[in-house]
Formats: structure tokens, C-alpha cells, sequence
């Protein structure tokens, strides 16, 4: 019973992103919504880094020697961000600059997918992990696990939102944009799914190099893509409405 359990805390958690999806749907001032979602994803996804993915670096690699260590964790950081600056290649990209009168705005739109879209493959191997997290923790201690769950969806409301911004901003890739989606949706129950169908361990260096590989391509979204939509957006005042919102979301991830 408790791995059912245990198991169903992680299709929850992921289902947490089509909330975020659905409040996009139901909001009308959708560049309004694009600002405040930008800079709430941004917090969250720093607090995401620091609170969350650093300290469990820091744990998976404690057997190993200071030169392994960074190794690990500086070689696979690096890999995370170049998997992301490879898909550039295949993506639609475009650095624009906002203006009162958007001049282009397909290219500004091709720029929000591109956000929601390499956002989207780096959180689904995040929340793989996550998930494998959440259902083993839920295995030896079921309130600690409801807990953890109940602090990863806070943070998935916010970025389903940013996700759904992107990814619906072009009137194309209708079937890429489903995919991208529903993978985003159940990658937490997946990766719990196949220690549950296997009972597979995951040891603590693969841990360490996915971890590692996350962390690259969190770090390389936060600082390259969405803090050059930020300054874009520095004259507004909703963008810092986002990231106040999203320093609260991170402050009750840390009460949890």
C-alpha cells in the first residue's frame, strides 16, 4: 500500500504543472501574465538551484576525494549547459529587444517558445530525479514525502506557467508543444514508475552526474535566458511583482 502511495505523490506533483497551464489559460492579459510569470520563474528557479539541487550535489558526492568532487560536478555542469546551447541548433531563437511597439512579433514569440521549450527538457530530467526522490522518501517515512511533494509542487505551479507562456506563444508545433507537455507532466511519476516496475536503485554517482547535468541547464535558462528577458523587462512593474512572488514561493519551500 505505501508504494502506491508513495507513487501517486508523484503523478500529483507533476500534474501541478497543468495548474499553472490552466491559469494561463484563463487569463486574459497575457503580456501582463508573460512579465510577472518571467520573474516569478526566475526566483523560483534560483531558489531551485540554491535550496535544492546544490545542497543534494553537495550530498551525492561526499565519498569522493575534493579533485573528483569538482570533477563531477564542474565536467557535468558544463555538459547540462552545452545539451541546451545544442539545441539552439534545432530551436527557433531569436535575441530581441522589447519595445512600447512590438516590431516583429513573431520573433518575439519564437523567443518564448524557445524559453518554454529548453525549459521543459531540462525540468523533465529535474523532476525524473525529483521524482525518484519524493517516492523513496515516501517509502520509509510517508508525512516526510507528503511534505517534499507539497514543496515541489509549489515551485511546478509557477514554472507550468512560464512553460505554457512559451510554449503556446507560437501558433506551430501544435504536436511538439503536446509532447513537450505531457512529458513535463509525468516525467516525476516515470521516473518513480520504473523503481516501482523494477526496483531499480539509483546509486548515489549516477545521482551526482544528473544532478550535475540539471544544474548546468537550470543555471544556463536562469542567467542567459530568462535574466536577459528581465532586463528587458526593467522598466516594469510587474516583472518585480514575479520575482516577489517567486522569493515567497521559495520561503515556503523552506518552511516545508
Amino acid at each position: 500500500m505505501e508504494r502506491f502511495l508513495s507513487l501517486s505523490l508523484t503523478f500529483l506533483v507533476g500534474a501541478c504543472f497543468l495548474i499553472g497551464i490552466k491559469i494561463t489559460k484563463m487569463i486574459n492579459q497575457k503580456k501582463e501574465l508573460t512579465k510577472i510569470a518571467t520573474g516569478l520563474s526566475f526566483s523560483v528557479m534560483m531558489g531551485m538551484i540554491l535550496l535544492d539541487i546544490i545542497p543534494e550535489i553537495g550530498e551525492s558526492v561526499i565519498p569522493y576525494s575534493p579533485q573528483i568532487k569538482w570533477l563531477i560536478i564542474i565536467g557535468f555542469m558544463l555538459l547540462g549547459m552545452g545539451l541546451l546551447k545544442t539545441l539552439d541548433l534545432f530551436v527557433p531563437h531569436h535575441h530581441h529587444e522589447h519595445h512600447e511597439q512590438e516590431k516583429n512579433k513573431k520573433e518575439h514569440n519564437d523567443h518564448l517558445f524557445h524559453i518554454g521549450f529548453i525549459t521543459s527538457i531540462s525540468l523533465i530530467l529535474h523532476n525524473i530525479i525529483e521524482g525518484i526522490s519524493i517516492y523513496v522518501t515516501g517509502l520509509t517515512q510517508f508525512k516526510t514525502g507528503l511534505l517534499m511533494a507539497l514543496a515541489v509542487a509549489l515551485h511546478n505551479i509557477p514554472l507550468g506557467i512560464e512553460i505554457a507562456i512559451g510554449m503556446e506563444s507560437s501558433d506551430k508545433k501544435e504536436k511538439t508543444k503536446k509532447i513537450t507537455l505531457a512529458c513535463l507532466t509525468l516525467s516525476s511519476f516515470i521516473g518513480a514508475f520504473f523503481l516501482f516496475l523494477f526496483a531499480i536503485e539509483m546509486t548515489e554517482l549516477i545521482s551526482a552526474c544528473l544532478l550535475c547535468i540539471t544544474f548546468g541547464m537550470l543555471l544556463y535558462i536562469a542567467l542567459f535566458e530568462l535574466l536577459r528577458e528581465i532586463w528587458n523587462y526593467r522598466k516594469e512593474r510587474t516583472v518585480y511583482i514575479g520575482i516577489g512572488l517567486g522569493i515567497i514561493v521559495n520561503l515556503l519551500m523552506v518552511i516545508l
